[in-house]
């Protein structure tokens, strides 16, 4: 007969196990973090477009926008210049229930210095955070706290989160096994585009177009209906550069330091 121990032990791994083999629960989208030169400069012209204040880090230069309940990550110096990650909200977040759901299916991760989080790399280096839903709800007044002086007055946009982040990988049907095993199937293919569905976001792959690396093409903000044309050109007078977009009615702009970003109204 096994012992009382022995029992215990063997019901704790049929629970590790069940939870490896259980789907994620992704709620969308939770943030991104982007590395500039100067991060004060560049929260200033996102406050602009999505609104104020800017929130600063307590300890360090990292500066965060909030973009409805989702937000972007402003780090200060740290090279390569780009988007350094991109997070997705996991309902329920248990790290140890994350470990040996990776662990099953053969993703390597590391876990982040706090212990609530943790980071897997996909085939050509970008990184993705798995993170708790709602993680600005643990900046908010302990990690980070308005920064004054930061009032940007009436924003161009009202955002609601981030509708979607779009990859250029290298390899688009090697990306999408990879970002099947966490993510599930392929929800569309369009537009030479493999989209996944990740709560109410979305995660888009596309074949890098010529010249350029593996990396974030673009984010895309989701935000109460605007009027394309003013929006167009308050962007303009707030120092962004504005493009021809992609989809009639949502604007695609650069910010201070050449990233792209796509806004997407409701309709």
């Amino acid at each position: 007969m096994p012992t009382r121990r022995e029992v215990l032990a063997i019901l704790a791994t049929g629970a590790v196990a069940r939870a490896a083999e259980q789907p994620l629960r992704f709620t969308a989208l939770d943030h991104v973090e982007i590395s500039v030169p100067a991060s004060g400069r560049s929260a200033a012209l996102y406050a602009k477009a999505f609104g104020s204040p800017v929130w600063k880090n307590n300890t360090t230069e990292r500066r965060y926008v909030m973009l409805g309940r989702c937000y972007v990550a402003i780090e200060q110096g740290r090279q390569p210049f780009g988007v350094d990650h991109f997070s997705v909200g996991i309902d329920g977040f248990q790290i140890a229930d994350i470990h040996s759901f990776l662990t099953q299916r053969g993703i390597a991760y590391r876990d982040y210095p706090s212990g609530k989080d943790l980071n897997v790399t996909d085939p050509d280096g970008i990184h993705v955070q798995l993170s708790a839903d709602d993680t600005w709800s643990q900046l908010k007044g302990r990690t980070a706290s308005p920064e004054p002086g930061t009032d940007a007055g009436a924003p161009v946009f009202q955002p609601t989160g981030l509708d979607h982040i779009l990859l250029n990988v290298s390899d688009p049907e090697k990306s999408a096994a990879f970002y099947e095993k966490i993510f599930g199937s392929v929800t569309q293919r369009n537009n030479n585009r493999i989209w996944f569905q990740v709560g109410k976001s979305r995660i888009g792959l596309l074949q890098a177009p010529g010249g350029q690396k593996p990396g974030v093409n673009h984010f895309c903000v989701s935000a109460a209906a605007f009027g394309y044309a003013s929006a167009a050109a308050k962007l303009e007078a707030a120092g962004a550069k504005v493009e021809s977009p992609e989809v009639s009615g949502a604007p695609e702009f650069r910010d201070l330091d050449g990233l792209l970003v796509q806004v997407m109204g409701a309709r």
